[in-house]
């Protein structure tokens, strides 16, 4: 994999890390919403579980095949999210939150793969 998407890839961790450590870190301090904050704990550990091939990715990895496990870990996000707009649960609303916003991030990843591989193609 080129530099660019290793470090696309490593700034999506990061970005799902820091987002998990800001809602935990709210869960403790607003204790009124803190049922919200825990969902978005659970819907940010559901992304990193999801994601663990991700995590333990070969350098070596090719775009296309990024680009594929990429639009794996989308179509789960997709479903997931989709039970959790029909479930509307105890914590479902900070879940949903959380899954929304790391989708509209997994996208431009997946944009980046798909530029990377045109290129690499031509």
């Amino acid at each position: 994999m080129n530099p660019t998407l290793q470090r696309a890839v490593t700034s999506f961790y990061n970005m799902v890390y820091e987002a998990q450590t800001f809602a935990t870190t709210m869960a403790r301090l607003d204790t009124a919403d803190q049922e919200h904050y825990a969902g978005r704990i659970e819907g940010l550990n559901w992304v990193l579980d999801r994601c663990q091939e991700l995590e333990d990715m070969d350098t070596n990895l090719t775009p296309s095949s990024l680009q594929r496990v990429l639009s794996d870990v989308k179509s789960d996000l997709d479903h997931e999210l989709s039970v959790q707009r029909r479930e509307k649960g105890r914590r479902a609303d900070g879940r949903e939150e959380a899954l929304t916003f790391v989708a509209d991030y997994l996208s431009s990843l997946i944009t980046a793969t798909e530029i990377e591989c045109s290129k690499s193609s031509v």
